[in-house]
């Protein structure tokens, strides 16, 4: 975090330099989304624009009424493509929309990339065409706007990305050096670990997990059931499906209020029913991966994965995170219907911690392709070094390098290491 505020503070933003990348990996409920919006104000008051990226619309606007709650003046934003235009609307929160050409910004500075794992290279990188002028342009005081200066400087704006699991390609982009990694280490004061249990998905593991479920609603709790898929599948029959389920598990608990929630109900639809999750009006919630992301019911403290196996290590670790975030104990279940996946779940049985999951989410699939699309797969080994394994000296590495450059930026002071580079092959790659 101090790393995000010394880029900010100790450069002047009306100054003309690279468009800074940086990754702010921090756990789930960490408290990510409040340092961004701090980061975003300080643009703003330099008198440019900042843009928050999700990957839904739900948690759109939850981001927008929890931000909104923050700021007790908060504009209008009603006329937003005008407003956007002329510089009338300083901030603006937004799902994929944000990057259509079609959206226009009078002086975009600072975007943030929320949940960063779940969208493509080209969608990340979409912000990079939205050019904002050097000088600050928006209606400040004493300040007026001159469109007909010829000097100006057109820039991409810097970006801020944040998960609390990065996929493979991003650990890598920050280990080489061209991304800035900002972790956030702490959780918020009270915030307990979530128990998580590992179970197979027969007869006997399901009567355990009913079980729980029944000891939990009883004491007071609220409890999670997400499913891969809304409807059951003739191709792949052992998957639970949502809507199937949702009969028998409101007749199994019938003390007590079952609610549904997936991706094909409309906007009204899907709030309505986390709105009553959160009220309490519904104390089961059968839902789909659409509350993986940014979800924050304080109180619900349980939650079931079935078919646990279908999902990745960092999707997993990003439900999980949907429970724990009051002060009640918490747990979670994963269940597999695959008994050869259960040492892969087991994992997150032993660590809570998204930054190591994702390390060991990059030891299985690889960092990709940096200089293309790809954000899996393997890269041929370093003769030395390895990039999951030797992160660390990389990375020391290339603080020695800022260092070296803050001293000579064109090496006239090392000519040893000038004559050194001068004999090997360049390498660009590409932003993210």
């Amino acid at each position: 975090m101090l790393l995000l505020y010394e880029t900010t503070a100790n450069r002047s933003l009306d100054q003309p330099f690279d468009n800074l990348s940086v990754i702010m990996p921090g756990d789930v409920g960490c408290g990510k989304t409040v340092v961004a919006f701090l980061a975003c104000l300080e643009v703003i008051a330099s008198g440019f624009q900042a843009a928050l990226m999700v990957p839904t619309e739900l948690v759109a606007i939850q981001h927008y009424e929890h931000l909104s709650s923050l700021l007790e003046n908060m504009k209008d934003y009603c006329r937003l493509s005008i407003g956007l235009q002329n510089g009338d609307i300083n901030m603006v929160i937004g799902t994929h929309s944000l990057i259509a050409e079609k959206v226009e910004f009078s002086a975009l500075r600072f975007t943030v990339i929320d949940e960063q794992h779940r969208f493509g290279v080209i969608q990340r990188g979409s912000f990079n065409s939205k050019l904002y002028s050097a000088s600050p342009c928006l209606r400040m005081s004493n300040t007026t706007r001159d469109d007909s200066s010829e000097d100006k400087v057109y820039m991409a704006p810097h970006i801020l990305t944040m998960s609390a699991t990065p996929i493979p390609r991003t650990l890598a982009l920050a280990i080489y050096g061209d991304m800035s990694l900002t972790q956030i280490t702490d959780l918020p004061p009270g915030r307990m670990t979530v128990e998580t249990f590992v179970l197979e998905g027969n007869e006997i593991g399901f009567q355990h997990v009913f079980q729980m479920m029944h000891d939990e609603l009883t004491s007071g709790g609220k409890v999670y059931l997400v499913y891969p898929v809304i409807e059951e599948s003739k191709q792949l029959p052992q998957l639970h499906a949502a809507r199937r389920d949702f009969e028998s598990i409101s007749n199994k608990f019938d003390s007590y209020t079952c609610g549904l929630l997936h991706g094909r109900m409309n906007s009204e639809e899907k709030y309505e029913a986390l709105k009553k999750f959160k009220s309490g009006e519904t104390r089961v919630l059968l839902a789909t991966q659409v509350i993986e992301i940014g979800v924050d019911v304080p109180d619900a403290s349980m939650m079931v994965v079935m078919n646990a196996e279908r999902f990745g290590i960092a999707q997993l670790h990003q439900l999980r995170g949907r429970v724990g975030r009051g002060t009640r104990k918490s747990k979670c279940v994963f269940c597999s219907s695959n008994s050869g996946a259960l040492n892969r779940l087991k994992i997150l049985e032993q660590s809570s911690d998204g930054f190591n999951l994702a390390i060991a989410d990059l030891l299985v699939r690889g960092p990709g392709n940096l200089l293309g699309k790809k954000q899996s797969g393997h890269l041929p080994d370093f003769p030395i070094a390895r990039l999951e394994r030797d992160g660390n000296i990389l990375r020391e590495a290339h603080l020695a390098a800022l260092k070296i450059l803050s001293i000579s930026h064109d090496l006239s002071s090392f000519p040893k290491l000038q004559a050194e580079l001068s004999m090997r092959k360049p390498l660009c790659i590409l932003g993210d």
